[in-house]
């Protein structure tokens, strides 16, 4: 996972991530689902939420942050970059008070546990067992997670309806590995932790962002 470390920290440029995310439609459908889960089950008033791997916050172009009035967040990501954009996203516009914080969900630094983990669209980047393991111990109650699935018929060398932008086109030659659904269950399950409800929405060549909303056994 060296290549696509140094890719998100050095080579990806910020608006070339924002730009493609919107063009495939990820953006809004990632966008969407969290929506969902916060109107669907909510966190407790007043609690803890982390944002795992937070990158730049394109979402929040998609959605209001005012669903996260009340709770005490704090977005997490290896880039300091793409977390000042994402600070200027939320300043000024939003009444709750978060944390930004440079941190690696591999072996996290954060201390004591948040009421629910997001992450986002990171574990196919990163060495999703230690990502899931981490996440598992700073939740104390639930963990979102969204996935990327392919259609199965989709042939390794099909060219993408829209090509990569900008530097984005890093992934041509390092392609992250998509984690199947089923690892990722068995996984968590490990770590204690229940599958309690999916979600997912289709974007641009039949892909999906698979939404998997994990409790903690009691």
């Amino acid at each position: 996972m060296s290549g696509l470390r140094e890719a998100w920290t050095k080579l990806i440029q910020a608006e070339d991530y924002d730009a493609h995310m919107a063009a495939v439609g990820q953006a809004q459908a990632n966008a969407a689902l969290l929506a969902e889960l916060f109107e669907r089950r909510p966190p407790r008033q007043g609690s803890k939420v982390l944002f795992a791997g937070a990158g730049t916050g394109q979402l929040f172009d998609y959605i209001s942050p005012e669903f996260l009035n009340p709770y005490g967040v704090t977005f997490t990501d290896i880039n300091a970059e793409y977390l000042k954009r994402l600070a200027g996203r939320l300043t000024g516009k939003t009444r709750f008070e978060f944390a930004i914080v440079v941190d690696d969900i591999e072996a996290s630094q954060l201390h004591g546990t948040f009421e629910l983990v997001v992450a986002i669209l990171v574990l196919e980047h990163v060495e999703w067992r230690k990502a899931i393991a981490e996440m598992c111990r700073l939740a104390s109650h639930r963990v979102f997670v969204v996935l990327q699935e392919d259609p199965a018929n989709m042939p390794s060398a099909m060219k993408p309806s829209r090509p990569p932008i900008g530097t984005m086109r890093v992934f041509t030659e390092l392609n992250p590995h998509l984690v199947p659904q089923a690892e990722v269950v068995a996984e968590f399950t490990r770590h204690g932790f229940e599958l309690a409800h999916s979600s997912a929405r289709e974007v641009l060549d039949a892909k999906k962002m698979v939404a998997l909303e994990f409790e903690k056994r009691r």
